[in-house]
């Protein structure tokens, strides 16, 4: 069994193929390993478009995808020659994620931030993958920031603000427990607010975060309603697709029922295995697998953008974060 992982080794949907696929092995009959095989490259657009050009539907090899992978796709770039809504899920995973500060930056609070404006600088990797949703986040409390993307990886914008050489930073609820917490307790880091969690179709606190506000509550608290407009049913349209459904395992077009059933029996076996929910909460966040079977529709609408919400993200970006998307 194949897996394409179309990102460099090391990181973090690479580091999740890695865990959980020996654990898929053992819940498949007949399977006995999974190699896996990195194709890095366009923010995993390479490795995606030559996935998907292959039309490999057998199951023998299937793809890692990952939020920035749907992030890129959502914007229509004019490198993307993949289409999530003909493809088939198989096995997905949600995964939370936090804004903190650097609290020598002065920003304690949400206030502060706004007040702070665009003397306030977040660091990221790019601002056509996942540090889109936490910079439309801001935009959606009213604030602008200075960003600085161009960083290798999460790791290494998290030193960089440790060092303060930027004030804020957007983790994985993963990462926020085992190296933020710890500074938050030290008093060098303060938590501004999460994207939460999806539950029966409502936004509510992330369950590996549960003492730090969402977006929405940190909206209704400064400004006394629930956040709408353009910029909200933007930022909503991509924290979707960049979080709560952000790692999968997906095949091609023509992927049998026999193969999506099999997928949805490991899901539901591991699902139940208390050891291994155990051993998966670094990689997982705590977050329970979700089947692609039953759950193909909600995963499609996620994974699509109105052409309005499309509009907007792709003049923010580019106004106001300077990004080159084509």
């Amino acid at each position: 069994m194949d897996v394409v992982v179309p990102y460099a080794s090391g990181g973090g949907a690479d580091n999740w193929a890695r865990f959980i696929s020996p654990y898929f092995a053992k819940a498949i009959e007949g399977i006995h390993r999974f190699q896996i095989e990195n194709v890095p490259g366009g923010e995993s657009v390479t490795g995606t478009n030559a996935y998907v050009a292959d039309g490999n539907s057998s199951g023998q090899q299937i793809l890692v995808a990952s939020g920035t992978t749907y992030i890129n796709g959502l914007l229509d770039r004019e490198n993307v020659e993949f289409d999530f809504s003909s493809m088939v899920p198989l096995a997905l995973s949600g995964m939370g994620s936090a804004l903190c500060a650097n609290r020598k930056s002065g920003i304690r609070s949400v206030e502060d931030l706004l007040n702070k404006g665009r003397e306030a600088t977040f660091g990221g990797i790019s601002a056509s993958g996942l540090d889109l949703v936490p910079v439309l986040a801001i935009k959606v409390l009213g604030g602008s920031v200075n960003s600085v993307f161009g960083f290798e990886g999460s790791g290494e914008v998290r030193l960089a603000r440790e060092r303060g050489e930027i004030d804020l930073d957007f983790q994985s609820a993963s990462t926020y427990i085992s190296q933020i917490e710890p500074l938050i307790e030290e008093g060098e880091a303060v938590p501004l607010f999460t994207v939460g969690m999806l539950e029966d179709g409502e936004v509510g606190r992330d369950p590996a975060i549960p003492d730090v506000p969402t977006l929405e509550e940190v909206y209704r608290d400064i400004h006394g309603r629930d956040p709408s407009g353009p910029a909200y049913e933007a930022y909503h349209s991509f924290v979707n697709a960049g979080f709560f459904y952000q790692r999968a395992f997906w095949s091609n077009h023509g992927t049998s029922d026999e193969v999506v059933d099999t997928y949805a029996l490991a899901v539901e076996a591991l699902n139940s295995n208390e050891e291994f929910l155990e051993e998966a909460k670094g990689a997982l966040g705590g977050y329970k697998l979700m089947p692609g079977k039953g759950n193909v529709e909600q995963i499609r609408d996620a994974l699509t953008i109105s052409s309005e919400n499309l509009a907007y993200v792709r003049n923010f970006l580019i106004q106001e974060h300077d990004a080159v998307l084509d």
